[in-house]
């Protein structure tokens, strides 16, 4: 009896099916990048296992020793940004050379220091033809463990494209990210220029006062980016480490306003850079002090008397009710079961894993186990998230650190914002 006659009919068609969709997969150039969170291993690395076509892949990380960074098996990977420089009305003036920011990819010399530049240096999401899906799957029965997802068609009906939504719910190619902390201009615009001094003492108000006055769609930082490059950042790391992976940033010095790193001091490093001293910043995606530096204001996440309310797209398309986004969270949607817990300034054990983010609600944790971030928060207020930890935080600071016990009104030296992120312009 032949190896074809003995399998069954059924059987047999279901290979077949499989071989076609693989082909079809692969001709499409369609992927699938995935990680499952095991909740209960408190180790950061070994605590994340490769799902889908992550299976198999090599995980990136930052060489300390050499000062290079390895990009394991996501050198080309379709998510990957890259720099440009954006007119304010929306348009890609030109490409930056990753490797040297002061140089347009034909050589010639770039405008990101010209603070007379009518428009800012920013990161280009969206390769044109695939525009980044997520989802996150918690476990049943266990929200403290997820698989997460990345991928470049909505692979189910669960797959989220917000990132790419503007705000008359409508899908865009691109979406951006500022390459720099925050500064602002003499017009009162809040900008993305190399050789800046960032922004310090201002309101979250002034701050997004500051960020529209760019034009119709800018806006400050937003949690929905925030979580897409968090979920980027446990894919290709496979770790819920990052100072581990990517370096320690701005973290270990004194609380001192005079050591704010000005922008463009990693200008020459390209997308990923770190250390592990924890003095002189971290590159993220072309992202300068992704964490560290300052706290980053970041619109779309609130803690309002110990509930968390998120928006997730400056439309409504997230769910919400709301039209752009506020300082108090009417409108937004309501995370059950999303009190956090522990110490109100520690590090954080438990993700409680939802379909519309990952929000810390166990904070007993360590600096090296779990996700080894900072969380502090109030519940007796209503808080406007921070995220990422000021230049003299210490080892908590990281990707996942968030700070939710500062009201909207509240300022100082380590809180900025960074320049706009991009919607609703064509």
């Amino acid at each position: 009896m032949s190896g074809i006659d003995i399998i069954s009919d059924t059987t047999g068609q279901a290979i077949v099916e499989s071989i076609k969709a693989l082909g079809t997969k692969l001709s499409e150039g369609r992927v699938i990048y995935g990680v499952h969170i095991n909740g209960a291993d408190s180790n950061p690395k070994t605590r994340v296992r490769y799902l889908a076509d992550a299976v198999g892949m090599t995980p990136a990380t930052m060489n300390f020793a050499s000062g290079t960074f390895d990009y394991g098996s996501w050198a080309n990977a379709f998510f990957m940004p890259k720099p440009c420089m954006l007119k304010t009305n929306g348009q890609v003036d030109y490409y930056l050379n990753e490797n040297d920011l002061t140089k347009k990819i034909d050589g010639s010399a770039s405008d990101i220091a010209n603070i007379d530049y009518d428009g800012n240096a920013m990161m280009e999401w969206g390769n044109g033809t695939d525009i980044i899906w997520w989802k996150i799957e918690p476990d049943k029965g266990n929200p403290n463990s997820a698989s997460l997802y990345v991928a470049n068609y909505q692979a189910d009906k669960e797959f989220k494209n917000l990132n790419f939504i503007d705000i008359n719910g409508n899908e865009k190619s691109h979406f951006y990210t500022p390459i720099y902390n925050g500064s602002l201009d003499g017009n009162n615009k809040l900008r993305s220029i190399s050789g800046q001094t960032v922004i310090k003492s201002k309101s979250a108000s002034q701050e997004m006062t500051y960020a529209r006055a760019n034009g119709t769609g800018y806006e400050i930082e937003q949690y929905v980016d925030r979580l897409l490059i968090n979920i980027l950042l446990i894919i290709m790391g496979k770790s819920t480490d990052t100072q581990d992976v990517f370096g320690r940033g701005m973290s270990e010095n004194a609380s001192d306003e005079n050591l704010l790193l000005k922008t463009g001091t990693m200008n020459g490093k390209g997308l990923f850079w770190g250390e592990n001293a924890g003095k002189a910043g971290v590159k993220i995606f072309g992202m300068e002090n992704y964490y560290g530096n300052q706290w980053r204001r970041t619109v779309g996440l609130i803690l309002a008397n110990g509930i968390v309310k998120i928006k997730l797209s400056p439309s409504t398309k997230d769910g919400s009710k709301a039209t752009n986004y506020n300082t108090d969270g009417t409108g937004y949607i309501e995370i059950p079961n999303s009190t956090p817990s522990g110490t109100s300034g520690g590090y954080i054990k438990d993700m409680l894993y939802t379909a519309l983010g990952m929000f810390p609600t166990s904070i007993t944790g360590s600096s090296s186990t779990y996700y080894p971030d900072g969380c502090w928060f109030n519940i007796a207020i209503i808080a406007f998230a921070l995220f990422g930890g000021p230049l003299h935080a210490g080892r908590p600071c990281g990707a996942f650190f968030v700070d939710l016990r500062n009201e909207a009104g509240n300022a100082g030296w380590n809180i900025g914002a960074s320049v706009p992120i991009i919607h609703g312009i064509k």
